[in-house]
């Protein structure tokens, strides 16, 4: 095989690889949109986890503010 040949065919090799770690960028890519889409789902758990539990504690305090204020007179 002469120069030219040898050169063809190393920059056939070469532009495999890059096909080839593309392919691997995308597949990398992939699976950290779903490891992000995991943690969203997590992070809205976790809010709607923590509203609920604000808001009974919220209920509970107006109760006894009320109450308070019913012994105390002010209502």
């Amino acid at each position: 095989m002469d120069t030219a040949g040898k050169l063809l065919y190393r920059s056939v090799e070469l532009a495999e690889r890059s096909v080839e770690l593309g392919e691997e960028s995308v597949s990398i890519g992939k699976r950290m949109l779903e490891k992000q889409d995991e943690t969203i789902n997590e992070i809205k758990g976790l809010r709607e986890d923590l509203k609920s539990y604000m808001e009974e504690r919220f209920d509970r305090l107006e109760h006894e503010v009320m109450a308070i204020k019913a012994r105390l007179g002010m209502v």
